[in-house]
């Protein structure tokens, strides 16, 4: 199993995502198409897509945290979901495309940038 599909499959059990098209959309910022094209290549994440997952993952910590401050408590099984997915990511990008760091963007989305 890839990086990829594992990522996938522990946002889906802990309801994350809801589907594949959500999670290449959404998480990877890509067409609804692409985890079933990389599923169906074998392939893993690459390096953009790496980052675009794990700044999502981000964000989402951050929000839970906001959350936590405004409202009280937050499942901390979600927490540990998305800090061991963060993880697997910063692993997997040093590992593997030898990335040591990601900066923190002004605006995450591509599409925002001039």
């Amino acid at each position: 199993m890839t990086l990829m599909e594992e990522v996938y499959d522990q946002l889906a059990k802990n309801a994350f995502v809801e589907t594949a098209e959500e999670f290449s959309t959404d998480w990877c910022w890509r067409s609804r198409s692409w985890f079933s094209v990389q599923k169906n290549k074998k392939s893993d994440f690459s390096i953009p897509v790496a980052i675009n997952c794990l700044n999502k993952v981000k964000v989402q910590i951050a929000m839970m945290h906001i959350r936590k401050q405004k409202l009280g408590g937050i499942a901390e099984s979600d927490l540990g979901v998305l800090q061991d997915v963060r993880a697997k990511l910063e692993r997997h990008l040093l590992e593997q495309h030898r990335v040591a760091a990601v900066a923190e963007p002004d605006d995450a989305r591509p599409e925002n940038v001039s």
